[in-house]
């Protein structure tokens, strides 16, 4: 559906709006969930200091951190700053994706996918594990998202508009970073990768195709995740706490987002191939003439 400038802004507007609350209800399930809790008791956000409820005026998407100054109306016991930036990311991936895909299906499919993302991946990071709820579920519905527009013919706008492309990205890239998996673990003589990095890339490698889940596997993520290496041991030596432990989950996410808005383009420019011809490469099939 063609949108006017208007229109479009203003869906960006609503979306990142929308956005700001989904990643409200994104740090209960990044607390909760790891420690087995429901997201539904406690109903209301509580301060896990004083144990009272937050009132909904000191519960404003990304703003109530800077309002409250960061700490607890309460009892003063300071709030980590990171609810609002997952808030804020929320809303800004969501505004993008509307963006760039308007009003259409895809941008529901995408937006819901980048829900995922950011809860597997602050939760990877807090714990090192990549829950089922967001792997297995994330891919299950990726794989039948797909398989569903396709037969009602409203796949046109996504990035990998074709089940068979999907199905086979999803089985290439959880397949292929297994296979990482299994002979690091042999090299090293201990569990080199979780796998809940190869559930998760079940799920982009359905949204991805296999060449840009192979682009994020052996070329975006290892090099977001060296660049946030050098960086932590930067801040490391001026004092500054940093983990001990990364895990590669949130950098398959962040290398997924990368390559599924600009994997093409990066590809084609790289190759000096004509753009929207690196498309070429979804269906490997298709070179056999099958």
């Amino acid at each position: 559906m063609d949108l006017t400038f208007g229109e479009t802004l203003f869906g960006v507007v609503m979306l990142f709006t929308a956005g700001a609350c989904v990643g409200s209800y994104l740090n209960v399930c990044i607390y909760r969930w790891p420690l087995g809790m429901s997201t539904n008791h406690p109903r209301r956000s509580i301060c896990f200091s004083c144990q009272k409820e937050i009132s909904l005026k000191d519960n404003i998407p990304i703003l109530s951190w800077f309002l409250l100054r960061g700490k607890c109306r309460n009892c003063g016991e300071p709030f980590s700053v990171r609810y609002s930036l997952v808030e804020l990311l929320t809303a800004v991936f969501f505004a993008h994706v509307f963006w760039v895909f308007g009003l259409t299906w895809a941008t529901l499919l995408y937006v819901l996918w980048v829900a995922f993302q950011i809860v597997g991946s602050f939760i990877d990071l807090d714990h090192t594990i990549l829950p089922d709820r967001v792997t297995i579920v994330g891919g299950i519905g990726a794989l039948g998202a797909v398989l569903l527009l396709d037969l009602t013919g409203q796949a046109d706008p996504l990035v990998v508009p074709d089940w068979q492309e999907a199905f086979f990205g999803a089985a290439f890239a959880s397949g292929f970073i297994y296979l990482i998996r299994f002979l690091g673990s042999a090299a090293f003589g201990r569990e080199a990768m979780g796998l809940g990095d190869v559930k998760l890339m079940v799920m982009n490698g359905a949204l991805l195709g296999w060449w840009r889940s192979l682009f994020v596997i052996m070329g975006l993520g290892p090099v977001l995740a060296i660049l946030v290496f050098v960086a932590t041991r930067i801040l490391s030596r001026r004092g500054v706490e940093r983990y001990t432990e990364i895990p590669y989950g949130p950098f398959l996410c962040l290398g997924s987002y990368v390559a599924l808005f600009w994997g093409d383009a990066i590809l084609e420019l790289w190759l000096g191939l004509a753009p929207g011809t690196s498309s070429q490469f979804d269906s490997p099939w298709r070179w056999l003439g099958w």
